[in-house]
């Protein structure tokens, strides 16, 4: 069956599909290059786009990006600095 990934990590992958998984499944998730193996931890459905599988990955095929690395893959970062501006200089007086 088709899918499409929507989410990644090291233990989890999100994947918006056309159909329903039972929870507990046992799925395998086959790119061009590696295979992943985890169970159904949730199955939701989203009016207009499908069902959203949340998977948990078996430990001895967690994620990493020397393995493998979606095409579409969206690197966020988390700066824990907070930095601040006295008013005059965040609004530009």
């Amino acid at each position: 069956m088709l899918g499409n990934l929507e989410e990644i990590g090291e233990w989890f992958v999100e994947v918006l599909t056309e159909s329903a998984f039972p929870c507990n499944a046992g799925v395998r998730i086959q790119s061009s290059s590696h295979q992943l193996n985890g169970r159904v931890k949730s199955c939701k459905f989203q009016k207009s786009l499908g069902y959203i599988i949340k998977i948990k990955l078996d430990p001895q095929s967690r994620w990493s990006e020397r393995w493998f690395t979606p095409k579409h893959l969206l690197r966020l970062w988390h700066n824990t600095e907070t930095k601040a501006s006295a008013l005059g200089a965040a609004s530009g007086s």
